[in-house]
């Protein structure tokens, strides 16, 4: 039995384009009907060239075949198959060369021989005829060039080789795809335990190999040689840098800035300092309580009030109550009530206490309480709802009734300040009758009766609630007018 790829005469790597053109060529070439002289001849070339394009043109087929080419091309001959892979037991034993040399029993030469071999076969069972594996070399290889390339690749070795004969079932004789896949399984683990063992013994060959290897010794002695010298010179290095910083440290001289003591002289000078300062406060301090008898006013009191008895946090604050009409109405209450002790004391105007320039030229007058309705409701609503939080506003408010009521009932409530004083009493004593009549208005009972049974109330609050209590509302009587029904037709 011949190869299919030596039939049709192309390579492995051929196409189906390749392939075709060589078959219609030697079909052409070796038809019977154009051999009659050798017609036999002919028919037999005609049909070994028709089943190999038939194999060949099945993907299928093809790559089973490219699989078991081997196995086929041995049991086609008529003999069972034998596996030539090469037995490498017999080197892992140092009898087996002789000497490191040369020669032809050498160690270099048995076993550059034996990795040719296993290499060719491993490049005839693979489809790439590219591959490049490296050699093993003589004794006077380079390590960087030869020796190191192939310790590298042979260490971790794969090989090529199918080990399709392991397979104990043909797929071609499945009954269905099931059992097909199920037989593929079965080879594949057979296959891959294979190439494993053969991987396993390569490598321990190669391992023993580079052990006895002399290029080998000779290089890790090189390496090591290398190791010493650069941590001699390292450690050379290292004591000139040492050697240079303490050069470095004894010609240095410390900075002025730097000293210690030039340091502990200014802190001592601050020191002194900070107590001189502190003693000549101390001494002012002591100066001022002997002639005024009292310490120095706080700067936080220019935050309080006087007129209204308040202090306040922030200068912010301070100057919105300024503002207001509140404070105002309390400094308008102590400069009338100022005014009236002065008079009752009898004092000359030269001795009257300081008012503001605007005041020299205008009278006091009291603030007049005409309130409309809504604010006193709410003001109360106000005192009610703040009961807890406004002791102070009480106290205010407690102020400002006890000034009203020193300076109201009197009939000199307010000092003259300009020339014209019997123009001001009379202008004041206008204000009161006002203000009078108008809180006697204020105060005339309101009388409210309830609907249902004409009982009588002092308050709207006690009538609302009598009427909730007892259900006294009287509901609106609302005439109501027949409606006229219209009708609406209907769309």
């Amino acid at each position: 039995m011949r190869c299919h790829y030596e039939v049709l005469g192309v390579e492995q790597t051929a196409n189906e384009d390749d392939l075709k053109k060589a078959y219609k060529k030697l079909a052409l070439q070796w038809h019977p009907d154009k051999n009659l002289d050798q017609i036999a001849v002919a028919q037999k070339r005609f049909l070994e060239i028709r089943a190999a394009y038939e194999v060949l043109s099945d993907p299928r087929e093809r790559s089973w075949y490219d699989a078991h080419r081997d196995v086929m091309l041995q049991k086609g001959s008529g003999d069972d198959y034998k596996d030539d892979t090469i037995n490498i037991f017999p080197f892992f034993t140092s009898s087996c060369y002789q000497g490191y040399n040369d020669t032809e029993n050498g160690f270099y030469t048995i076993y550059n021989k034996l990795f040719k071999d296993i290499a060719q076969q491993d490049i005839k069972a693979s489809t790439d005829k590219t591959v490049e594996i490296p050699e093993f070399g003589n004794s006077e290889s380079d390590y960087e060039e030869v020796v190191g390339p192939f310790y590298a690749y042979w260490s971790n070795y794969c090989t090529l080789r199918t080990y399709v004969w392991k397979e104990e079932h043909d797929t071609r004789d499945a009954f269905d795809r099931r059992v097909r896949r199920l037989m593929e399984q079965d080879n594949k683990k057979l296959r891959d335990k294979a190439k494993k063992e053969r991987n396993d013994e390569v490598r321990e060959l190669v391992a023993f190999v580079k052990k006895r290897d002399k290029r080998v010794q000779l290089r890790k002695i090189y390496l090591e040689e290398q190791a010493v010298q650069k941590k001699k010179a390292d450690t050379e290095r290292r004591n000139r840098e040492k050697q240079k910083k303490l050069e470095e440290l004894a010609q240095y001289k410390e900075s002025q800035w730097m000293s210690f003591e030039d340091f502990e002289k200014q802190l001592d000078d601050m020191e002194n300092k900070v107590k001189g300062d502190f003693q000549d406060s101390d001494q002012d301090d002591t100066i001022n309580e002997n002639e005024n008898g009292e310490e120095a006013i706080d700067d936080m009191n220019e935050l309080y009030c006087v007129a209204c008895n308040k202090s306040f946090k922030s200068d912010r604050a301070f100057l919105n109550h300024e503002n207001s009409r509140k404070h105002k109405e309390f400094v308008q209450l102590m400069k009338a009530h100022i005014q009236q002790e002065n008079e009752e004391l009898l004092l000359n105007k030269d001795e009257q206490v300081d008012l503001t320039n605007d005041d020299y030229d205008q009278s006091v007058q009291l603030p007049i309480n005409n309130q409309s309705s809504k604010s006193k409701k709410k003001k109360k609503k106000q005192r009610r709802n703040n009961k807890d939080n406004a002791s102070s506003d009480d106290e205010t408010e407690d102020m400002k009734q006890e000034l009203e009521e020193e300076l109201l009932p009197k009939d000199n409530t307010q000092e003259e300040i300009s020339n014209d004083s019997t123009s001001i009493n009379d202008k004041k004593k206008k204000n009161k009758s006002t203000t009078e009549d108008n809180d006697e208005a204020s105060q005339e009972p309101v009388i409210l009766q309830c609907f249902v049974c004409k009982e009588e109330f002092t308050s709207r609050n006690v009538l609302f609630k009598h009427i909730k209590e007892l259900d006294h509302a009287k509901p609106i009587q609302v005439k109501s007018e027949p409606k006229v029904k219209t009708k609406t037709k209907k769309k």
